[in-house]
């Protein structure tokens, strides 16, 4: 049961580009997929995937901090149309409490998360790298934009900033495409500043991964060959990588909104397990409330969201009764309502392999790190 919904997607995917049957890029997604969700390969024993879950539940293997949840598109695929909550820009306070904290564990890797805003909108974007940059403790550095918001002449600024990851959410290199799926005129922009990031990278030796993250409506083989990305091509290193289907944002999201060619994936099997995301790390929203779904919690208002940084330590949030019963509900099947109607839900798989034992290890030292810091201060 554990991989039949994986399969049934992968399946899915395959049918619905069906025209692409030949193709390397079509089978180069699906075994991307299939190995960071399945790695049968790779599996451990049972008692070593016990001790990975909790090792985990004794702190969280990474954090993801959201800087605001104001956009600046409005894509076709994307619940921002549908949100709610107030627009804001994550204080001074909570964020290097969330910093100081984190640090005080042991660090790790930072992921400056996105639910349906774009941090690079956060004027101070650039400076909260830098400010993780300075920390020791902290690892590798993530962030997806739709580059947008990027200044041509912040962008030597950004590639010396510390970041390690960067992936850049667009659309088919293509004008009128781009306006129709993310709902803005700024094509010419973004191709501009996607093609000076390039640049400035491969000058600078290329410190930041950076990935072009397609949502496309063409088939894979037909968005590489336009011009636009063509010329992109020769402008530096990068990677590709599609969607390979859309998630319907808790049913926000139908098929009719999207454009023909993007299709809804199908709706998730929840087995009786957690799902990776409780086992991942926190979010810690833009106002501080913590949650444990960066992944859809798009309002940040559903039972995952488990405190607030400036009331409760976010150790302390991450060892609460309310997160542990979140996880216990999954054994029960008494799933929390948004996880009812998630179609991204992802079983435990990836601590039952050798890579989420690293994980776990990884985790574990981190913490005795932190633990020994506090004893030396």
């Amino acid at each position: 049961m554990r991989s039949s919904y994986l399969f049934k997607r992968a399946l899915y995917f395959i049918y619905a580009k069906r025209g692409e049957l030949f193709t390397k890029e079509l089978w180069m997604t699906v075994f991307r997929v299939m190995k960071s969700r399945f790695n049968f390969w790779e599996r451990v024993s049972d008692q070593e995937f016990q001790k990975n879950l909790e090792i985990i539940e004794q702190r969280p293997w990474n954090i993801h901090v959201e800087l605001t949840n104001l956009c600046n598109a409005n894509c076709i695929f994307c619940a921002y149309q549908y949100q709610t909550r107030p627009h804001v820009f994550m204080t001074d306070e909570i964020y290097e409490k969330v910093l100081d904290e984190y640090c005080e564990i042991g660090g790790g890797d930072f992921m400056i998360e996105v639910v349906v805003g774009d941090p690079a909108v956060d004027p101070k974007f650039i400076d909260r790298i830098k400010q993780a940059r300075g920390r020791k403790e902290i690892a590798n550095i993530g962030t997806i934009t739709n580059a947008i918001a990027l200044r041509s002449a912040d962008i030597k600024d950004l590639v010396s900033s510390g970041l390690s990851q960067l992936s850049i959410s667009t659309a088919p290199f293509e004008e009128s495409l781009y306006k129709s799926i993310y709902r803005n005129k700024s094509y010419k922009k973004v191709i501009k500043n996607i093609g000076n990031l390039l640049e400035e990278n491969e000058k600078a030796g290329r410190p930041i991964e950076i990935k072009l993250c397609f949502r496309s409506n063409l088939s894979m083989k037909e968005t590489l060959e336009l011009s636009d990305y063509q010329h992109i091509c020769k402008r530096g290193h990068h990677t590709v990588e599609f969607n390979t289907d859309f998630d319907t944002w808790t049913g926000e999201i139908e098929q009719k909104d999207l454009l023909a060619g993007m299709h809804i994936r199908p709706k998730s099997h929840l087995d009786k397990e957690p799902c990776i995301w409780l086992y991942d790390g926190p979010i810690v929203f833009a106002d501080g409330n913590v949650g444990l779904c960066g992944c859809r919690d798009f309002n940040a208002d559903s039972e995952l969201i488990v405190g607030n940084v400036l009331e409760t330590p976010l150790l302390e949030i991450w060892h609460s009764k309310r997160v542990k019963e979140i996880r216990e509900s999954f054994y029960t099947q008494e799933y929390p309502d948004i996880c009812k109607k998630c179609t991204t839900y992802a079983n435990l798989n990836l601590l039952r392999t050798k890579p989420g034992s690293q994980r776990a290890t990884m985790t574990q030292e981190r913490l005795l790190r932190g633990a020994s810091s506090t004893q030396e201060a």
